[in-house]
């Protein structure tokens, strides 16, 4: 079981960053090769665009695939988010998790800048405990090295702006409409890279049948922020056994509420950790053919997302949770109490807390409205063997190689290849390469080398008829 460690800071911690950051930024110079722009030829070939990229979303994703571009000389690149600045992801909104579940050697935002990995801000900042006695991240720690990433990156990020709507604007570029604090506005864009969370290619799911007739205020998902304080002294009904559940059930546990946890299906002891962290599966998953990506990613989804050994055995010990094994809710009604009927009776609860996950379908998503009953999904391209159907896999996106949206009739929504895909919806297709950190390095090449390749291949032909005249063959 985790204990909880004390972290003691280095009395000139401050500057020791400070350091850090300038060591950051003296490798990103040295690193910069070729040091000559590149694209201003695909600039003079098409129409102007505001930006050669927007990125959608400044967590983790978003700035990684942000640094990435401008190393690859993709300058003109713009980070939008609708959080407020340091509320970016879900690190201290919404996650409740104690410590991160991945390795504290993990690395991502820092694009292969060793200056720049969590382990050299780490040492910079904390004398204990050393690096060989963290035990894992903390989770709100992860949020302030994000934080350092995002002061140290040369990239530009605008917060409280949300992208409403992404529309065809012309051969190549993309129109986009935003909410900003002095209102609407639009800008135009060559390459939209969606690395806006786990939900981008979706929504939250609660199911309808046992959320919808509840009244406001007596429920929330997981992903809702949510005011445990208050939970205090109250009986509080939790759905579901993966990791969010059990940190949800936890947290209003710790808080003072009385908590009872029901579930259908048997954890998955362990992690899938020994699986996923597979160099030759996280490079080139994306490189199998459709029928092994998705009998993998059958087993994969089948098991869920299941918490943590360490997180379970808190929630063994903990006094103040019930686990109701193979007890799925089958109806909820009433509004003070709520009530819950399983196979097993009925249950009372002040306030409940469902723990199922999200549904991934991009017609759902508002911004990509514009193309809705366009776009290619799994469904669309493979018809799975018996045994291994599932017709929540095939509502995924199917995406190209750099991880671009797909057209479900070819020819009739072109634009589709400038949209990107960094969120869970790419799982299918790339693999774990975005919404995880696990995945994050080698999903970001991948669509970074997307997305030049298109760059390149806008004015490929005009460069290979500007080679120097007069110059012999040899």
């Amino acid at each position: 079981m985790v204990g909880v460690q004390t972290f003691v800071e280095h009395a000139d911690a401050a500057t020791r960053l400070d350091a850090l950051a300038g060591k950051v930024r003296l490798d990103l110079a040295r690193l910069d090769y070729p040091n000559r722009e590149w694209l201003p030829a695909i600039r003079q070939a098409e129409a102007p665009a505001d930006h050669d990229v927007v990125v959608v979303g400044a967590g983790q994703g978003g700035l990684a695939v942000a640094l990435a571009l401008w190393r690859e000389r993709v300058r003109n690149v713009l980070v939008i988010d609708r959080a407020e600045e340091g509320q970016e992801g879900p690190w201290i909104t919404f996650a409740r998790m104690v410590t991160l579940r991945t390795p504290k050697y993990l690395t991502g935002p820092d694009t292969g800048i060793a200056d720049m990995t969590f382990a050299a801000w780490y040492v910079a900042r904390f004398q204990s405990p050393d690096w060989d006695g963290l035990e894992r991240i903390p989770r709100p720690m992860w949020m302030e090295y994000l934080t350092w990433c995002r002061r140290v990156m040369p990239v530009e990020v605008r917060n409280r702006t949300e992208l409403l709507r992404i529309e065809p604007d012309g051969p190549g570029r993309l129109l986009l409409r935003l909410e900003t604090p002095d209102g609407p506005a639009t800008l135009t864009a060559r390459k939209v890279v969606l690395a806006n969370g786990l939900e981008g290619s979706g929504l939250w799911y609660a199911p309808p049948p046992l959320s919808e007739k509840l009244p406001s205020g007596s429920w929330a998902h997981t992903s809702d922020k949510i005011d445990v304080e208050a939970l205090r002294g109250r009986r509080v009904g939790v759905l579901g056994i993966g990791a969010s559940a059990v940190d949800a059930a936890l947290a209003a546990a710790n808080a003072g509420a009385e908590v009872d946890l029901f579930h259908r299906r048997q954890p998955v002891l362990g992690e899938r950790r020994g699986w996923v962290e597979n160099l030759g599966f996280l490079r080139h998953f994306a490189d199998l053919p459709d029928a092994t990506k998705w009998r993998a990613m059958h087993g994969y989804f089948c098991a869920g997302t299941p918490a943590p050994a360490w997180s379970l055995e808190r929630m063994a010990e903990h006094p103040g949770i019930r686990v109701h094994s193979g007890e799925p809710w089958e109806a909820t009604s009433g509004g003070s109490p709520v009530t819950v009927v399983t196979p097993a009776g009925r249950y009372d609860f002040d306030f409940l807390i469902f723990g199922t996950g999200l549904r991934v379908d991009p017609d759902l998503r508002p911004e990509l409205a514009a193309f809705r009953g366009q776009i290619a999904c799994w469904a669309d391209r493979y018809t799975p063997p018996g045994g291994l159907e599932s017709a929540a896999m095939g509502r995924y996106p199917y995406l190209g190689s750099g991880a671009e949206l797909t057209e479900k009739s070819p020819g009739a929504a072109p634009h589709l290849g400038q949209i990107h895909v960094f969120n869970w919806g790419a799982t299918i297709s790339q693999g774990i390469s975005s919404s995880s950190i696990t995945g994050m390095k080698f999903g970001m090449e991948r669509i970074v080398r997307g997305i030049t390749r298109d760059f390149y291949f806008g004015f490929a032909d005009e460069h290979a008829r500007s080679f120097p005249a007069g110059i012999a063959a040899g």
